[in-house]
């Protein structure tokens, strides 16, 4: 059996009210909401986040030290 180690990630949200448009710019000025969670892959971690929000996931980035 195989064990894949959780690893720590935050996933930038995108909220329903928000024009499409406006996504990039509230990115950049770091305006969107975020979650922190932990998963097995970046993948996984995306998943989990739009799974538990509800919401469009704009990017998925590890957080935390390397193994």
């Amino acid at each position: 059996m195989h064990i894949t180690p959780l690893r720590s990630y935050r996933a930038t949200l995108i909220p329903k009210d928000l024009d499409r448009s406006e996504v990039q710019g509230h990115a950049a000025n770091g305006k969107l909401p975020t979650i922190q969670l932990k998963a097995a892959s970046a993948d996984r971690a995306q998943a989990a986040a739009h799974h538990t929000t509800g919401l469009a996931v704009l990017c998925v980035d590890r957080v935390g030290g390397g193994e």
